[in-house]
This record gives C-alpha cells, sequence and structure tokens, in this order.
C-alpha cells in the first residue's frame, strides 16, 4: 500500500469511528437489548429535565420555527451519521445506530405541551409505530442508506405527534363537557 492508501484507509478508519460514537448515542446502541428503546426513552428524560429550558428557548412567538430548525438538524445529522452504516457497523439499518430514534422522538413533542403524562404517552406511541411499523413508516426504510434508517423514524414521531395531538384534542373536549 501507498503513503496515500494508508492516509486515506486512516481516514475513512477515523471517520467510521467517529459514526460508531454518535450514531449509537455513545455507545448505547450496543446494549445487547432494547437499544432504541433506550435511546428513545432518554429523550423523554431530557425534555423531562430541560422543560423549563425547554419552554423558554422554544417557547415566544419564534419558539415554533426555533423547534422546527432543531428538528430538521436532528434530521440531517441522524442521515448523515447513519450513511455508510455498512463500512461503519456491517450492515445496512445496523441496530447499534440509535441516534434515529433520537430525531424521530424529538418530533413527537412538536406542538405539545412537556408534562409527565404527555411525555409517557408520546412515548409509548412513538415506539409502538416505530416497532410495528405500519404504512407510511415502513416504506421510508426502503430509502437508500442513512436516509432510509433515518425517515421511517422520522414517520413514526409524525404518526406519534399527529395521534398524541388528536388525544390531547379528544381529551380536552371531553373534559370541556365534564
Amino acid at each position: 500500500m501507498s503513503g496515500m492508501e494508508t492516509k486515506h484507509n486512516m481516514k475513512l478508519s477515523f471517520i467510521n469511528w467517529i459514526r460508531r460514537i454518535f450514531a449509537s448515542l455513545f455507545f448505547i446502541g450496543y446494549f445487547p437489548f432494547g437499544s432504541g428503546t433506550i435511546a428513545s426513552a432518554l429523550v423523554v428524560v431530557a425534555l423531562w429535565f430541560t422543560r423549563d429550558t425547554t419552554a423558554v428557548f422554544f417557547g415566544g412567538p419564534h419558539g415554533y420555527v426555533y423547534y422546527w430548525i432543531a428538528m430538521l438538524v436532528l434530521i440531517a445529522i441522524s442521515c448523515f451519521l447513519s450513511s455508510k452504516s455498512r463500512e461503519a457497523f456491517g450492515t445496512e439499518d445496523a441496530p447499534q445506530v440509535v441516534i434515529d430514534e433520537i430525531a424521530g422522538q424529538f418530533i413527537v413533542f412538536f406542538l405539545v405541551p412537556l408534562t409527565l403524562k404527555t411525555l409517557i404517552l408520546g412515548f409509548l406511541l412513538f415506539r409502538f409505530f416505530d416497532i410495528v411499523k405500519p404504512f407510511p413508516v415502513y416504506v421510508m426504510e426502503d430509502m437508500e442508506e442513512g436516509v432510509g434508517v433515518t425517515m421511517d423514524d422520522v414517520a413514526a414521531g409524525v404518526l406519534a405527534n399527529v395521534s398524541l395531538l388528536i388525544i390531547l384534542a379528544l381529551y380536552h373536549a371531553v373534559r370541556a363537557y365534564l
């Protein structure tokens, strides 16, 4: 091997190491079981403990725009880190990749007040849609590389978000009549 090839291989090895660290959320993806559920739960716990800060940052007249931007950034990061999964993890949709769960779970709480009940229900709805993979979730997996890995969780997050918003609207409508 020439010196140029060695440098190129070292650079690829370093990039794959970075992908492994961040795509697995600092190796949480390597848990032998439930790594996606653990990563999703960490988002919920983080949102619970930062709900006052989150309300300040994502509150106000531009808060929804900031939240939307944060979701798009998370999706982009997830797509990037999930791409080249075969080189980094040895398989196309490696179970160690949990950054996609982070992006999907974050989507669940767009336009949703952060209370203990909404966080738990949002978590359960997201895990349901992510595991069962109804249409259009399973279709998204067929997209290429990191996009497919991420977009099925994005779709699950959107379905969970819409379901949670409908449940909250129905709850408040019924509660108004009681």
